[in-house]
């Protein structure tokens, strides 16, 4: 792979982390630090490989021959625009502090001169927050050609940049239809003609579309879940969509598709219905619960639309969780463990209500760029207790088939813990006898570590209640020292 190829070939999908290296001038301590945080936040939120200089002071080196080693290497060089970089990359001064970033200047200047196409493509001009274009170098053409605004330190905010970083477009080209030249004695009018296609039905297809209520709905292929009931009277689907048409808006549909009446599919369906009076009725209480759209019942398919949490851009919580192996700092340990404090505080409101989720997983969960987690729905909140329920790893010992079947808050609690233990340390809990948590994320603040361990006991009356767990992950001030 060449430098400044695409890295990532499915969009939305982990890949290969691209290498970047990061040049900049030393303007002032408080530029300094701002480029400290972008790097840093470059590599663990956005997951690239980026390298700064800063953190290469473990030992005496010889920075000449590190500078040209980091420029032979990196896929991309991001170029932080500021004035002293300016005029030190258009080799106006040579005043700057350190030789080697003369030379990392001159390199650039000299990349350019050798291969400009291919150095346009792999050297990328950032304007930091309170920055402006004009302090990027001339020799890198910033009015006439694409440099990268950053806004905040968010995945929405940098969303172009990580475009340019994996190869892939923001907006996907729509397919050309054939063109059809007008007829001879008619007004000159260009015509496309769609290739034909059956009309939508209620039943959700991955990449196609669903009429539901009379709304159509282009369902996300790689989201669509199908599982048919034991005795094959009905199948269930979710997935998320897009609606098409105002307000153009991101959902999430969760359907019952019966093929005969069975007390089976009255239960299904009427679990649909209580999930859709549970959040009516926790509409307001907690922003953590999503709204209800519709509960569309035609033709034998019934299905619940509720509006997907967020926008269209925000993931699940399985996007963020680390790889084994995978080494996760304090900073941003405290930020997961507060997400799931504020999920733990939503589920007791659901309590509250007299009703538990019992499905809590990664995938399952909706996470914004602020490190907010909400739910995506309710679980089996509608639903009564069925042996075997839940989703291995992070299935209650209470909800395994040869159990007592007693669910209650204390499953959810047991859930919460498994899913924290596994966003800390890149792998689920044993389900027989989990290690404590603290083994594996020595970063995890020791009131967290012991609510976690004690909320994944197999008896549930030694767990804590929900309002304890979550405190204690809230709580970040006991970090050993």
């Amino acid at each position: 792979m060449g430098k400044g190829q695409a890295v990532v070939k499915e969009p939305g999908t982990a890949g290969p982390s691209p290498r970047i290296f990061v040049s900049y001038a030393r303007d002032s301590a408080e530029h300094d630090r701002a480029v400290r945080e972008f790097a840093t936040f470059l590599r663990v939120e956005a997951g690239i490989d980026a390298h700064l200089d800063v953190w290469y002071t473990d030992q005496r080196r010889d920075w000449t021959s590190w500078v040209i080693d980091q420029l032979r290497r990196a896929e991309f060089v991001l170029a932080i625009a500021s004035p002293h970089y300016k005029h030190m990359v258009d080799g106006r001064t040579h005043s700057v502090a350190g030789s080697a970033k003369v030379l990392e200047a001159a390199m650039i200047r000299d990349n350019l001169a050798r291969a400009l196409p291919e150095e346009t493509r792999r050297i990328l001009p950032i304007v930091l927050p309170g920055h402006d274009a004009g302090e990027i170098p001339e020799c890198l053409c910033g009015h006439s050609t694409t440099h990268y605004v950053v806004e905040e330190l968010t995945l929405a905010g940098v969303r172009n940049l990580l475009a340019a970083l994996a190869g892939t477009p923001l907006y996907e080209m729509p397919p050309l239809v054939p063109f059809v030249p007008p007829e001879p004695g008619v007004d000159p009018v260009v015509v496309g003609v769609r290739p034909a296609t059956s009309r939508p039905t209620a039943i959700l297809t991955a990449e196609a579309e669903a009429e539901i209520g009379r709304k159509r709905y282009l369902v996300h292929g790689d989201t669509l879940e199908a599982r048919p009931d034991h005795d094959g009277t009905a199948t269930t689907r979710q997935a998320r969509a897009l609606r098409l048409g105002p307000p153009h808006e991101h959902v999430w549909l969760r359907q019952v598709d019966a093929r005969r009446d069975t007390p089976a599919v009255q239960a299904a369906s009427a679990a649909l219905t209580r999930e859709r009076d549970l959040l009516d009725a926790l509409r307001g209480k907690d922003s953590g619960f999503p709204v209800v759209r519709e509960l569309v019942r035609e033709n034998g398919v019934v299905t619940l639309v509720t509006a997907w949490p967020g926008s269209g851009s925000s993931g699940t919580l399985a996007d963020f969780v680390p790889q084994r192996g995978e080494v996760v700092d304090a900073w941003r340990t405290r930020r997961t463990l507060s997400g799931l404090a504020g999920l733990g505080r939503t589920l007791n409101v659901l309590h509250g209500r007299h009703a538990t989720h019992r499905l809590l997983t990664p995938a399952g969960l909706i996470r914004f760029d602020d490190g907010r987690v909400v739910l995506r729905d309710l679980g089996l909140a509608g639903t009564d207790y069925r042996p075997g329920e839940g989703a291995m790893p992070y299935q209650a010992p209470e909800q395994r088939v040869r159990s007592s079947g007693r669910v209650g808050p204390w499953t959810d609690v047991h859930q919460l813990a498994a899913v924290a233990y596994h966003v800390v340390t890149g792998f689920p809990p044993d389900p027989a006898v989990p290690v404590p948590v603290r083994q594996f994320a020595t970063a995890l603040p020791e009131r967290a570590a012991s609510a976690i361990d004690a909320a994944l006991a197999t008896d549930p009356a030694r767990r804590p209640a929900m309002r304890v767990l979550a405190s204690a992950l809230g709580d970040t001030s006991d970090h050993r020292r």
